[in-house]
């Protein structure tokens, strides 16, 4: 029997061992599970920058979570470009209520002045 045909038959195999001790309750779908989920974050849960071999689908993930959204608040979002503008050098930005507050300060100096008109 060649490798990949032995593998393949192996694969089978365990899998309906697996099945096997799911229906006769010697095994908890929801430990395979935590079992799945705590092997999942060993590999892939460590971020170690562009040189790790799951860079490119921790990217990738990434993206989806901002896309589907939920994951990350805005203010949370917001602090991590101000920390990515600080390491590109750029000068950090006024929010829109720093701007708003600032262009009122400018028109509004006579705002305070309707309690001398009584």
């Amino acid at each position: 029997m060649s490798g990949a045909k032995a593998a393949k038959r192996h694969l089978v195999e365990a899998s309906l061992l697996v099945a096997d001790d799911v229906a006769a309750g010697r095994l908890d779908p929801a430990s395979v599970e935590a079992a799945v989920v705590e092997e999942c974050r060993a590999l892939f849960g460590a971020v170690d920058g562009p040189g790790d071999a799951l860079w490119e689908l921790q990217v990738e993930v990434a993206r989806q979570v901002l896309a589907v959204g939920g994951g990350i608040g805005a203010d949370e979002l917001s602090e991590w470009v101000a920390v990515y503008r600080a390491a590109e050098g750029r000068p950090p930005e006024q929010s829109w209520i720093e701007r708003a507050l600032a262009d009122g300060a400018d028109e509004g100096d006579d705002a305070g002045d309707d309690d001398d008109a009584g």
